[in-house]
């Protein structure tokens, strides 16, 4: 998260999202690519698996 605030136009960062992307190992960029589109592709699957199980695996 920046330390300015986001413009009042532009898209706000809600934290339930933030918090879901987290859990799932997406960043918050990926995450909006995949709200906006609606697909999910294998890559992003295999990146947040990756992403999660690396945290576990610590």
């Amino acid at each position: 998260m920046g330390i300015l605030r986001p413009l009042p136009d532009a898209p706000g960062i809600d934290e339930d999202d933030e918090l879901s992307a987290w859990e799932l190992g997406a960043t918050m960029r990926e995450w909006h690519e995949w709200q906006r589109t609606g697909v999910l592709t294998l890559s992003f699957r295999v990146k947040w698996w990756w992403r999660r199980t690396r945290r576990v695996l610590r």
